[in-house]
């Protein structure tokens, strides 16, 4: 990854996401790491603890695919900060409306989106586990920000698309009449 830019900025902001990519993928390794151990060393002492606190047996498999969904919920962040990642890049070689950015952005909209639909899946499934002590005696606690910051975020990068692209547009305008 090249961090020289002449614009601080631009260069601060490429370490910032390059450390959030990194981190992403470190947090994601770890998780994994987690669902495969209660997927098999795990696995019979949480069924225990789950059945002692009277959850119902599938309710196991909800702490998987919950762990599973976390995972995917880092994913998520790990392709938007890929996407800004090739903006900032555009935008340091000084050519930011291009076409292809406004794609980016449209995609960053859309992954803000499944993100949010993720995050929501997950607290809910965490909300219905909560109900069970096991989740209370294994100091787990979700907070999920699913307030409107997330919704106004992909808002803004759809209508940042389509002013990408327009700005795309007048530029090659301009440069065929000169």
């Amino acid at each position: 990854m090249n961090f020289r830019s002449s614009d601080p900025l631009l260069t601060a902001a490429k370490v910032v996401v390059a450390l959030l990519i990194a981190l992403s993928v470190f947090v994601m390794a770890m998780i994994t790491i987690a669902l495969g151990a209660l997927l098999s060393i795990e696995r019979t002492g949480l069924m225990a603890d789950l059945a002692s606190a009277g959850a119902p047996q599938f309710a196991y498999w909800i702490v998987v695919l919950a762990i599973a969904m976390l995972i995917a919920l880092f994913w998520h962040a790990l392709q938007f900060l890929r996407d800004l990642w090739s903006i900032i890049a555009s935008v340091d070689a000084g050519d930011p409306f291009r076409l292809a950015n406004a794609d980016l952005l449209n995609r960053m909209g859309w992954t803000v989106l499944s993100a949010y639909i993720t995050a929501l899946l997950i607290a809910l499934q965490a909300a219905w586990l909560e109900r069970f002590a096991p989740l209370d005696s294994m100091d787990a606690e979700v907070n999920i920000d699913l307030g409107a910051g997330g919704l106004l975020l992909m808002l803004t990068l759809f209508i940042l698309a389509r002013v990408f692209r327009h700005g795309a547009a007048m530029r090659e305008d301009l440069e065929g009449t000169v």
